[in-house]
């Protein structure tokens, strides 16, 4: 709990870095959905899901090493006790409700498709939740899963199996900044600042 408090405003960060990068999304999907051309539509929310997918990645890359770079100096000073896995710890709690979501889905849906018809509108609201707050995801998911779309329940769990691993890459995002953030490696170039003259 002591972890949670002491970073709670930096996970609610990352949190809301998803939700700005979903809006993007689903603004994006939107204006695609509009072509008939099916094939098309498809395969342009692909290219929308995979670029704001990179787009999310690198936000949270950049963070997590400004995060690094700061413990950094208090590790050095002694204020705090290095702890590498922080980066992620921090995207682990912000992806908590994801998870959550993800696990109802897939849970629900298996146990809709061995027969408990019930559980069907379980599945489907949670199903909506994980579309509305995870939209980057969602046209890779459909592209990815394509050949199921006539299957129906099988093509949903389908796709909520991908929702529950597609925030493990986000994760692996932030702890990768963290880590480069504490060790002061770059991925991303920095621009030189230009000489003054004396």
């Amino acid at each position: 709990m002591k972890f949670l408090k002491e970073n709670s405003y930096d996970i609610l960060r990352l949190y809301i870095n998803q939700i700005g990068i979903t809006i993007f999304s689903l603004v994006l999907y939107f204006s695609v959905s509009m072509l008939e051309d099916e094939i098309i539509s498809l395969r342009l929310k692909v290219a929308i899901s995979v670029f704001a997918m990179l787009f999310f990645f690198a936000l949270l890359y950049t963070a997590a090493w400004d995060w690094g770079a700061k413990d950094k100096i208090r590790v050095e000073s002694g204020k705090m006790q290095l702890n590498r896995a922080k980066g992620a710890l921090m995207a682990l709690f912000a992806n908590a409700i994801n998870f959550l979501f993800a696990g109802v889905c897939v849970i629900s849906m298996w146990l809709c498709i061995k027969g408990m018809d019930a559980m069907l509108p379980v599945s489907q609201i949670f199903n909506l939740l994980l579309r509305l707050t995870n939209a980057m995801y969602l046209g890779l998911l459909q592209g990815v899963f394509s050949a199921f779309e006539e299957q129906g329940n099988l093509y949903n769990l389908l796709q909520s199996v991908g929702y529950f691993i597609a925030p493990l890459l986000a994760i692996a995002s932030t702890h990768m900044g963290y880590v480069f953030g504490l060790k002061n490696k770059r991925i991303f170039p920095v621009a030189n600042k230009p000489k003054t003259k004396n």
